[in-house]
């Protein structure tokens, strides 16, 4: 009797054990951080980190086995300006700044009687994508480009 009991609960423990093994979960969405930055000047650097999600709640860090596409904004893509900066993308998924970025959006402050401008960009669209099996995400981060101060531009004499 206490033998039978013995088989009985090691079938059970064995049923349970197997049940188990072979399940799959699967990718549900990556993330991307940080989501937004803004970098200035020439030689600035952000890294970042894209995570795969999935169905049981796990997550795996697949940054090396991602690709990366970096685009300007919609409304941008005809400014001429653009063309001027430039961004390095590694395949581990570091954004550099490189060469002179001098795209224009203007930002008047007033103190007084004076008035500063500063400048920067509409972020540029950074798009990670990480394909398993048979299934593709993607997730987007913004990075945006502020020109250090005096590298384009004149703060009193300001560019349209």
């Amino acid at each position: 009797m206490v033998q039978r009991a013995l088989v009985l609960l090691c079938v059970g423990c064995m049923a349970v054990f197997m049940s188990s093994c072979g399940q799959t979960y699967e990718l549900q969405s990556i993330t991307i951080s940080p989501t937004a930055v803004s970098l200035e000047g020439g030689g600035a650097q952000q890294a970042f980190v894209v995570t795969a999600n999935y169905s049981n709640t796990k997550t795996n860090i697949v940054t090396v086995k991602s690709t990366y596409q970096i685009g300007v904004p919609t409304d941008e893509a005809t400014n001429p300006l653009y063309n001027q900066a430039s961004l390095k993308l590694t395949q581990s998924g570091i954004v550099e700044v490189v060469g002179v970025t001098c795209t224009w959006t203007t930002t008047p402050t007033t103190t007084g009687t004076t008035t500063s401008y500063s400048y920067g960009t509409d972020p540029y669209i950074l798009t990670a994508t990480y394909s398993e099996g048979s299934k593709t995400v993607t997730a987007i981060a913004l990075v945006s480009v502020n020109n250090a101060a005096g590298v384009c531009y004149d703060p009193t004499n300001p560019h349209p």
